[in-house]
């Protein structure tokens, strides 16, 4: 096992002193570091615990990304940049023509999430299936049965350490079956322990003499090239370096952070066409010629979106869209939620942003853009009138032309198969505009949908067969008094004639 350790310190943040870092012989103390955290764990096939071993032999390749919704802030993050919507996002391609059952029956184990198989529950985009959960929960949910399964009964330790990854900001699971090797990658935007301005105080070393930890201290480098990430600081390999060593480094990134906010939440009232209303403070022009600002929601049920709605220009023009770009899951309109076996859908959306950029210098007004959404049916429930909906906030991001794209892949923090890059050619880079939170500590938005109360239903049900029987005698009673009453005029005609 191969691991890495980066803490990102901003600029804005005074630099690591020199007592905030003691490489000792066998470790690396760090104390009172305000950063960013990423840990990095590659292991090979054949360090692969066997369940592992057995999910991801179905695969070509598996990315797992968990992302908690939290820890927004409008600082300097170098090349963490990216983000996802809130929530657990699982992409796979299959080897050949497998059908991925054991990864179905590892979702259904470890996560208690409903799988009946790849067909039926993930979202078909060509040979690549898409899964989405949107509880922020399911990480320790997952985590938990991992550690006791790769861990055993007794090793706390190993236990601890896997259950920590529950608390980080966000965490990658990525594997490759050319490269045989399985990437673990946990970001912390702060620190998780006792210290209450999030600063780190933490011992590195090697749990094995066989382990390899690289640690590196990293702040910006300065100035760089558009595409570019300067980095400078100090790198040690723990167990095996005396001194920490000084470092720059310079690589083209394809994930840049935009000093720019957004915030989003549901037109009041709701109904059930609710309308997710997004504003974007975005300043008065783009990264760079050429860019295209974009929207990327992932639509979970009871929520759906009508494709003919978005088809068509003139309604999408006034609500802010240029044009929907892509649309792939669930759209049926008509179904109930419980008739449906896939998690929702996903939308990728360009935006009108060309008369905002235009007319800023005099209105110098936050830029809005709304998408319109449906509501299915839920099913009754015993004791509630209704039920609560949640919609993750969408990831707003400039698309921009590069032309270092084939160098990339230089990146040490490159970040590839997010869900929204792969329908965009290879040779571009995004900026991405960072989520505001006042309201909620979470960058989603909730509404409630009434649902019929099944005791209330059995009540109308009742009462509906009641008016029906009684209707029923009603009509019946007045059709045979119309009979009677017919028959007795004609008897009374009769006698009178005799």
């Amino acid at each position: 096992m191969k691991r890495r350790i980066t803490f990102l310190v901003s600029p804005q943040e005074n630099e690591a002193s020199e007592d905030a870092l003691r490489l000792a012989e066998d470790k690396l103390e760090i104390k009172g570091l305000k950063a960013i955290r990423e840990d990095r764990f590659t292991f090979t096939f054949d360090e692969l615990p066997q369940f592992v071993k057995d999910v991801v032999r179905q695969t070509q390749e598996l990315h797992l990304r968990f992302d908690n919704g939290r820890n927004y802030d409008e600082k300097w993050k170098g090349p963490f940049a990216s983000r996802l919507p809130l929530g657990l996002h699982i992409l796979a391609m299959p080897l050949r023509e497998s059908k991925m059952t054991n990864l179905c029956s590892f979702i259904l184990k470890y996560a208690d999430i409903p799988c009946g198989s790849i067909e039926t529950s993930f979202i078909s985009r060509g040979r690549l299936k898409q899964l989405y959960v949107p509880n922020v929960n399911v990480l320790p949910n997952i985590l938990k049965p991992l550690g006791n399964k790769i861990c055993g009964p007794s090793k706390k330790a190993c236990k601890d350490k896997v259950l920590a990854l529950s608390t980080a900001t966000s965490l990658d699971l990525k594997y490759d079956a050319a490269s045989q090797t399985l990437d673990i990658s946990a970001i912390w935007a702060t620190s998780d322990g006792n210290s209450k301005d999030g600063s780190w105080d933490v011992q590195v070393k090697p749990d094995t003499s066989a382990d390899k930890v690289e640690v590196g201290v990293l702040t910006s480098g300065g100035k760089s090239p558009e595409e570019e990430i300067s980095l400078r600081g100090k790198l040690a390999m723990v167990g095996q370096d005396d001194e920490l060593k000084p470092a720059l480094v310079s690589f083209p990134s394809r994930h840049h952070a935009r000093q720019s906010i957004y915030m989003a939440d549901f037109n009041r009232p709701t109904g059930l066409h609710p309308k997710l209303e997004v504003t974007l403070a975005l300043g008065g022009n783009s990264p760079a010629a050429g860019c295209t600002l974009n929207a990327y929601f992932t639509i979970p049920q009871p929520f759906f979106v009508d494709p003919y709605q978005l088809e068509d220009d003139k309604l999408m023009k006034s609500y802010g869209i240029n044009k929907i770009k892509v649309v792939e899951g669930e759209t049926d309109l008509e179904a109930p939620e419980w008739a449906m076996s896939k998690w929702g859908a996903l939308v990728l959306a360009e935006l009108d942003v060309a008369e905002y950029l235009s007319t800023w210098e005099k209105k110098r007004s936050p830029m809005e853009f709304t998408l319109p959404l449906h509501l299915r049916y839920m099913p009754t429930h015993p004791e509630k009138h209704s039920e609560t909906a949640t919609l993750p906030w969408p990831m707003v991001f400039w698309a921009c032309p590069s032309e270092q794209w084939n160098k990339m892949s230089t990146n040490p923090f490159d970040r590839r198969m997010l869900g929204y890059d792969e329908y965009f050619p290879e040779e571009t880079y995004f900026y991405h505009l960072t989520p505001k939170l006042i309201n909620s500590t979470l960058s989603r938005s909730s509404l409630e949908v009434p649902i019929l109360n099944s005791v209330d239903s059995q009540l109308i049900e009742w009462g509906t067969m009641g008016v029906i029987v009684i209707g029923f005698f009603w009509v019946f009673g007045t059709i045979l008094s119309s009979f009677f009453g017919a028959s007795g005029k004609k008897v009374e005609e009769h006698q009178k004639k005799e």
